[in-house]
């Protein structure tokens, strides 16, 4: 599609000589007779067409001539990104076999008087399993087991679930034949009054599903503990983490939950004896499904072929979201066959017979290839031309996506698509990843950097630029040529670090700010097509530090202090966010050093502050959360950017 004009003038004939018209009183007021029939008024009309025709040439440079330039690069604007949600699917009680949430299932926020709701569509087929517990094992120390399956199954027969007086790493595990990943399960126990001395509100138990080699034991979700820390009969419903995997115990496989005894907190209180458990009856509650801001259009009828090289049709809805393996045009041939087409960036590798086309999203028109005159005078068709009077049809499109997907948690409560035994939908966390379809100016910036790097990744500007093309789901780029301290990288290889976009509005979660495996895979995958031969690439998400900010200001003497408090926090907050924070504002610097004196000046700057008492820096271990006091500065790694973790702002009194 090409790119729109801009109006560097945008008056009409008729708005020159209105123009002219209102200055006759101002110039000459004697001159009172306006109408057509006068040859003042046959003047103005003669110089107006005039002028119309120098604002018409006006209009075509040099902006025109920039885009028209930037066409010649093969620039397009870049389509909308849809946001994404993960949706919990409740059913309306546990079932005896499986039940599947299909793909492009729709769900909805709530109709608004003046907005319509928005749509999500699921992205792939999703089973929820009825839970068939299989295995019971007891370890202490994850080497040797004790088979407790047969007097699990056995009513009445209660036995201890840890050692007599539980330790830090006292286990017992469930194993299961059906992957549980992403469901909603629901342990009904019934258990004594036995395991005492812990606080029924807090017990130092940690519910963990195995999630293969690389992950090992990840935490599960609890939404529910009726039992107290397994001291009295209830349920415990989890929301397990979608990346299960299979393992053998005891040569035994299969899908591994477990509970663990932790080691306690500070003042945490712990079990002085182990809990009694007679029974464990598992259900399935729900399961969640990732869904995508989009709404579906099939078998949508284009027109019929002109039979000309070039043409062009356009969609009746747009901006089209980017194409699955099974949207694409469709053409009827003589024996009334539809026959796929295919979709390609460009035309410049088409032969005549080739059935191509490109589909432009964020106009929705669909062009075939043209036919181009050489110099030599023969012509050259890139890509077939469809026979005139043959219907076109787009099998299938996708349309939404913009930062109106970015819906808030609890939102997507309306089930458009009808599912049997599934009676609530909701989303637990906000949608995020929309983004609005590129604009002339955002594209204007572009230009300079695609002509410098011309499609190749040469130096570390060119990783990065192209890094971003590769994916509007990149935020913020950093390569590493050559690292100083000690890497896992081999020499020799370019390090390149991702950020992946977030709303301003969304919090700046070590999960959000984490690039996913297919935003790494499309990343990697585009620049392996433009790096030179030989050159190693690693793309990866950078590393993360954690800061905590303790500060104790003086506010003026008429602020109110709790709005201070909230000013200070937010503006602590600001300054440390990895996409929008810094000095610059344009997110904190790969590498870059925090100070305290820095971040006194920040505390000090803030709008009703009259002096910061104190302030206090701690740099927190992600893995851990362990802190400790970082002094006058908090020192990273080029690969290594802040993450901001709980700060106290308190107010003092004059």
């Amino acid at each position: 599609m090409p790119l729109p004009d801009p109006k560097l003038d945008d008056r009409t004939f008729q708005d020159i000589v209105n123009e002219a018209k209102r200055l006759i009183p101002r110039y000459c007021p004697e001159w009172t007779d306006h109408n057509l029939s006068d040859p003042g008024v046959t003047l103005i009309e003669l110089f107006a067409w005039m002028t119309d025709l120098i604002l018409y040439r006006l209009n075509r440079v040099p902006e025109k001539n920039y885009l028209r330039f930037m066409e010649l690069l093969g620039m397009q604007l870049k389509e909308p990104v849809p946001a994404r949600a993960l949706i919990t699917f409740g059913l309306s009680a546990p079932q005896s076999g499986p039940v599947t949430i299909p793909r492009n299932a729709e769900l909805a926020t709530l109709s608004t008087g003046d907005e319509d709701p928005i749509t999500f569509a699921t992205d792939d087929d999703t089973v929820i399993w009825p839970p068939t517990l299989t295995y019971c094992l007891a370890s202490s120390d994850q080497t040797n087991y004790t088979d407790l399956f047969g007097r699990l199954t056995t009513d009445g027969d209660f036995f201890e679930a840890f050692q007599r007086v539980p330790l830090p790493g006292d286990a017992l595990y469930f194993g299961f034949p059906e992957n549980l990943g992403h469901h909603i399960v629901s342990l009904l126990i019934d258990c004594n009054v036995e395991g005492i001395g812990v606080d029924p509100r807090d017990p130092p138990l940690s519910w963990e599903a195995w999630c293969g080699n690389v992950r090992g034991w990840v935490r599960a979700g609890i939404e529910v503990d009726e039992t107290g820390g397994l001291n009295t009969d209830g349920s415990v419903v989890l929301l397990l983490p979608p990346d299960m995997e299979p393992r053998t115990i005891q040569r035994q496989t299969a899908y591994w939950l477990r509970v663990r005894v932790l080691q306690p907190k500070p003042r945490q209180p712990t079990y002085s004896a182990s809990p009694t458990i007679n029974t464990i009856v598992p259900s399935s509650l729900g399961g969640n499904a990732w869904a995508t801001h989009s709404s579906s259009i099939t078998g949508e009828i284009l027109g019929r072929a002109g039979g000309v090289p070039g043409e062009s049709l356009v969609l009746q809805n747009a901006p089209v979201l980017p194409r699955l393996p099974d949207e694409f045009i469709e053409i009827q041939d003589d024996e009334g066959e539809w026959v796929r087409w295919q979709e390609v960036p460009s035309f410049q590798n088409s032969g005549r017979d080739d059935h191509h086309y490109t589909l432009d999203g964020v106009s929705g028109t669909v062009s075939f290839g043209p036919t181009m005159r050489q110099s030599d005078g023969v012509e050259v068709a890139y890509g077939a031309t469809p026979k005139q009077g043959e219907p076109i049809r787009m099998s299938r499109y996708r349309i939404g996506g913009g930062i109106e997907g970015n819906v808030g948690a609890g939102t997507l409560t309306v089930l458009r698509s009808s599912i049997p035994y599934v009676s609530s939908v909701t989303n637990a966390e906000p949608a995020s990843g929309g983004l609005d379809a590129e604009t002339i100016d955002a594209a204007r910036i572009r230009a300079p950097l695609a002509l410098r790097s011309q499609g190749r990744a040469v130096t570390a500007e060119d990783y990065e630029y192209l890094a971003r093309e590769a994916s509007r789901e990149v935020a913020r780029t950093h390569c590493i040529q050559t690292r100083s301290d000690a890497s896992s990288v081999p020499p020799g290889t370019v390090e390149l670090l991702i950020v992946p976009a977030v709303p301003p509005d969304h919090p700046r979660t070590l999960q959000a700010l984490q690039p996913g495996p297919a935003l790494l895979d499309a990343v990697r995958a585009y620049l392996d097509e433009r790096k030179l031969v030989g050159t190693q690439l690693a793309v990866d998400g950078p590393a993360w530090v954690g800061v905590s900010v303790d500060t104790t200001v003086v506010a003026h003497r008429n602020a109110s202090a709790e709005r201070v408090r909230q000013l200070v926090l937010d503006r602590i907050v600001e300054y440390l966010d990895p996409l929008l924070g810094g000095p610059t504002g344009d997110g904190w610097p790969f590498g870059r050093d925090l100070y305290l004196s820095e971040m006194q000046s920040v505390v000090q700057g803030v709008a009703g502050v009259e002096y910061a008492q104190d302030v206090t820096l701690y740099q927190v271990d992600i893995q851990t959360g362990q802190t400790r006091a970082a002094g006058q500065r908090i020192i990273i790694n080029e690969d290594v950017l802040f993450l901001s973790y709980e700060h106290i702002v308190t107010v003092a009194p004059r």
